[in-house]
């Protein structure tokens, strides 16, 4: 399976509806899914606890908190190229659909888009970090 092909897939993986999806092809084997946004459902490690704890100190509507997860491995950029400014930045209000960054995965670059309307309380990795898959990457405090 060359670049191509798998860079076709991955398009066509994003267009759909699926949750997740896994190909074996001559000894190669790709598996792509995509992960739940909730917070409440997703249990942190010890020391995110403490820290979002702080962070959100005074919070009393958890309700409100939403995290957008990476939905890939990937490298993560906060604009659409280095001269230009980043998508969104921290204090931002966001709508639904409204593009946060970009994930580049194997050359192909991936938008990733708000959920939510509200505001980015927090973004947590630098400009051309890489990511994980399901990795938080924004904090947004829904305003509806």
């Amino acid at each position: 399976m060359d670049l191509e092909e798998l860079s076709k897939i991955i398009e066509i993986f994003e267009a759909s509806h699926l949750t997740e999806l896994e190909i074996k092809e001559r000894g190669v084997s790709i598996r792509l899914s995509r992960g739940g946004r909730e917070v409440s459902r997703i249990p942190l490690k010890k020391e995110e606890k403490a820290k979002t704890r702080r962070e959100l100190e005074g919070e009393k509507d958890s309700e409100k908190i939403t995290y957008v997860h990476s939905p890939l491995v990937g490298t993560f950029y906060r604009a659409p190229s280095p001269d230009r400014k980043p998508f969104v930045e921290e204090g931002e209000e966001v709508v639904p659909g409204q593009t946060l960054c970009i994930i580049e995965a194997m050359k192909v670059m991936n938008e990733i888009t708000s959920e939510v309307k509200g505001k980015v309380k927090k973004i947590f990795p630098k400009n051309g970090e890489p990511v994980e898959y399901d990795q938080k990457i924004f904090l947004i405090e829904k305003t509806e």
